[in-house]
């Protein structure tokens, strides 16, 4: 079987129990679904959990897929979705203190989430404390930065993952994206999703997990 076969073809004969479809499926996206995972869980371990169920879920529901949506945001979202339940689970609090950040934290944080060009020392700083003010947010909101921001995403490749609308990814990152600010500012409560963004206060309102 050629591996330059598209993934509707692969997938439709994985749905029929081809195991070397299935196997070409999984040497084809393993990378992209673990860089994702990466985003959310800092361990190696964890993240390679969340592609492995996502493999899982994709040989059990391979049938399911419909051809009229892209193939990449069906497998996406499966993984966003199981980035999300496990951040619910864990109600993971920021590995970052607040008190020990510096005063020009919010542009390494902008350059950090923009993949703006900086010194080694610091877009390395940059990282760390970009993860762990992103560990502050509620799921959700988290979700929707780490794919704009980090996997480059359009918003609506990013409302079509997340089941959302373009108009609402917009708002959920500009507020996201606000909280933050106030956090490497020290102005937000940082812990368990304690922002106004957790609070559902801006356009779009709700409570948010």
């Amino acid at each position: 079987m050629a591996d330059d076969e598209t993934d509707a073809v692969l997938v439709a004969r994985a749905a029929a129990g081809d195991a070397a479809a299935f196997d070409l499926l999984v040497g084809r996206w393993k990378d992209r679904l673990l860089r994702l995972a990466l985003r959310f869980f800092r361990r190696r371990e964890d993240a390679e959990e969340i592609v492995q169920e996502v493999f899982l879920r994709l040989h059990r529901a391979a049938a399911t897929w419909r051809s009229d949506a892209p193939f990449e945001h069906w497998l996406l979202r499966i993984a966003t979705n199981l980035c999300r339940d496990r951040l619910r689970e864990r109600r993971r609090r920021p590995e970052v203190s607040l008190a020990d950040l510096s005063d020009d934290v919010a542009g390494w944080l902008d350059a950090a989430l923009r993949g703006a060009s900086l010194e080694a020392a610091r877009a390395e700083a940059a990282r760390v404390l970009a993860a762990g003010l992103l560990d502050s947010l509620p799921p959700k909101d988290r979700m929707v930065l780490v794919l704009l921001d980090l996997e480059g995403m359009s918003a609506a490749d990013v409302a079509a993952v997340t089941g959302s609308t373009r108009a609402a990814v917009k708002v959920r990152a500009m507020r996201a994206r606000r909280a933050l600010r106030r956090l490497a500012a020290g102005g937000g409560t940082g812990a368990r999703g304690g922002t106004a963004a957790g609070r559902g206060t801006a356009a779009g309102g709700g409570t948010d997990e």
